[in-house]
């Protein structure tokens, strides 16, 4: 579907008042969640308070000054006398719906939990059950005081656990929904007004946005069409339609202005054409003399090419090139000089090369002397290694065994700790046997002396406490024998006591002598752990002396290698600089040309004296070889 401005525009007034229903039902909503949220936040504040007057009487209660039937009638009376906005009131029940308080005349004392709104829900079955699961709002459906209206009502009730009370309170709530509709009301109205207005500024403000377009339009098609003498309106406007006219007035002049100067190129085209000719006559005569300096430097470059190095361009040449001349003479002035130079300097080279090949020739015959002696220091650092890794190993078995003795020791100690608290718990055991045993002694002098007394008294009874006396005079011989076990068990229990602290003593002395050896064995341990650690580090040394002398004797056998590859390099280098003077001879120079054609050998040094320059020498690291004998190891 094709928008065009119209359109668009109504797309976005249509959009803006959705936009604008949307805020305003955001709002409305906003609204009825606030005046509800203000409205039990009033009823839970006036419960709260309610139960804030009952913790102050049960306070009093349990501090004694009040007995709590008491303190719970002043709570009560306090609760009954509250009023907030004007006529509501809070009430109290307790667990199973019985009206406690009530501002109203004749409700208290009733039964409530049966008790139904005209819509049949038992509200107060549902304040119970909200206030003891910790507060809660109940709405229901109430008749007002005066009349026979039904309203909308809404409670909010919590429980007092120490006196099993449910405090309410509920207020109509009808208001709230007029509050809301009459805000309803007049939100529509006011998005009726806006949307009104909308149209009304939306109609006028399209019209001066379409109409100047389909002209701007229309002045576009003609000058598409050719008609540069169109007249453009809207021009010097203030606005997008201003600035649209201004870049199509940009487009008008812009082809009138081609239309000129396509007049102005023919003109142009006939002007180019003579200076055309003219500089054709003079790219003739530049030619020219371009070919006769080619022909001159033709010559100095054929001649510098044989190995010339005297040529020079004296002849005149244009002003243009005579840089060029300069330029050149300057260069082999500057290449003669410089060939003069390599010259000199080719006879130092050779001088120095004899003598860099005699020291390398020396060099490598001692670095081969000090490979041998590193590969022997390296072979004798192996033995060495293996036998310290040997005791090393020797230490750590050691030290295993000595692990081992001193773990069965401490346990030879703890069982003898633990066979000595043993013999003291049996000492204690017998002693406490023997308290026993003495007891049964005193029991048995007891009943000796009871059963004397009743024979006594059956004696002076006569033949009626014959039988007694009998009886009595058995129960003497049992507490006799009573008497005399008991000494023979306390006469054991003393002599076990004697012979279990002999044990205690004899155990307590072989506890101290398995602490000594427990100590000797640790001290031994630990020397041993001592003795392995260092054999272990002594190891781990000589691995590392050996690896540092492998790696001495691989660095060694790389210099051997380098230093070959010095004298191959010095030969190598020393035949390139006869090629080199060879090459320099070629060429002629006005100084040197017969001394640089046969340059005169310089006289090589002999080893001798060679092998007396002075050399940097080594600070040695360890005596583990021997010292080389011959001038090498000092002077390398």
């Amino acid at each position: 579907m094709r928008l065009t401005i119209p359109r668009k525009l109504a797309i976005l007034i249509a959009t803006s008042a959705v936009l604008t229903t949307a805020a305003m039902a955001v709002q409305l909503y906003g609204l009825k969640n606030r005046i509800w949220a203000d409205r039990e936040e009033m009823l839970v504040a006036q419960v709260d308070s309610a139960i804030a007057i009952m913790e102050g009487f049960a306070a009093q209660a349990e501090a004694g000054s009040v007995s709590l039937p008491e303190a719970q009638k002043r709570a009560s009376d306090a609760i009954r006398a509250i009023r907030y906005n004007g006529s509501d009131y809070s009430w109290i029940l307790d667990y199973q719906g019985l009206m406690l308080v009530h501002p109203r005349e004749g409700r208290e004392g009733n039964q409530t939990w049966d008790d139904q709104d005209p819509n049949g829900f038992h509200h107060t079955r549902s304040i119970v059950a909200e206030a003891r699961a910790g507060g809660g709002f109940t709405p229901y459906v109430w008749t007002r005081l005066k009349g026979s209206e039904t309203s909308p009502k809404l409670a909010y009730s919590e429980a007092y656990e120490p006196w099993q009370w449910v405090v309410a309170t509920g207020v109509y709530v009808d208001d709230l929904e007029a509050i809301f509709w009459r805000e309803l009301y007049v939100s529509l109205g006011w998005l009726v007004a806006i949307l009104v207005a909308l149209g009304a500024c939306a109609w006028p403000i399209a019209r001066s946005i379409t109409r100047p377009l389909s002209q701007m339009s229309g002045v576009m098609r003609e000058l598409a069409g050719g008609h540069n003498e169109v007249e453009v309106p809207f021009v010097g406007r203030r606005d997008e339609i201003g600035e649209m006219a201004d870049t199509v007035q940009s487009f008008k002049l812009a082809a009138l202005e081609k239309e000129r100067l396509e007049g102005e190129a023919g003109t142009m085209r006939e002007r180019e054409e003579s200076e055309r000719n003219h500089r054709a006559a003079e790219a003739q005569a530049k030619a020219g003399d371009l070919r006769s300096f080619v022909a001159e430097i033709e010559k100095g470059f054929g001649r510098l090419s044989q190995g010339d190095l005297t040529v020079r361009l004296d002849r005149p040449v244009a002003p243009e090139y005579e840089a060029i001349r300069g330029q050149f003479n300057s260069s082999v002035s500057a290449l003669e000089e410089t060939i003069g130079s390599v010259v000199n300097a080719v006879g130092s080279i050779r001088s120095g090369l004899s003598e860099i090949t005699s020291a390398s020739n020396d060099l490598s015959q001692r670095t081969e002397q000090q490979a041998a002696n590193l590969e022997e220091t390296v072979a004798a650092l192996g033995q060495v290694t293996g036998a310290v890794n040997e005791t090393a190993a020797g230490a750590d078995e050691a030290q295993t065994a000595a692990h081992t003795a001193l773990g069965n020791a401490e346990k030879g100690g703890d069982i003898v700790g633990r066979a000595v608290s043993a013999m003291s718990e049996i000492e204690r055991s017998s002693d406490e046997i023997a308290k026993i045993i003495g007891v049964i002694d005193e029991i048995a002098f007891q009943t000796n002396l009871l059963a004397l007394n009743a024979g006594v008294e059956a004696a002076r009874a006569g033949e009626a406490g014959k039988g007694f006396a009998v009886v009595a005079q058995e129960v003497r011989a049992l507490a006799q024998r009573s008497a005399e076990a008991a000494k023979e068990i306390k006469d054991l229990i003393q002599t076990s006591n004697g012979q279990v602290r002999t044990g205690v003593e004899l155990v307590s002395a072989t506890g101290k002598s398995l602490s000594e050896i427990v100590a000797q064995v640790a001290r031994m341990s630990d020397l041993v752990t001592d003795i392995a650690g260092k054999a272990k580090d002594q190891a781990v040394s000589l691995r590392e002396v050996a690896t540092a002398a492998d790696q001495m004797d691989k660095v060694t056998q790389q210099n051997a290698a380098m230093v070959e590859e010095a004298t191959a390099a010095a030969a190598t280098l020393a035949r390139e600089t006869d090629d080199l003077a060879a090459s320099v001879a070629r060429f002629r120079t006005s100084a040197a040309r017969a001394r640089a054609g046969k340059p005169a050998p310089a006289a090589a040094p002999s080893r001798g004296q060679a092998s007396k320059r002075p050399v940097p020498q080594l600070r040695p690291v360890a005596q583990t070889a021997p010292a080389v004998e011959e001038e090498g190891w000092e002077e390398f």
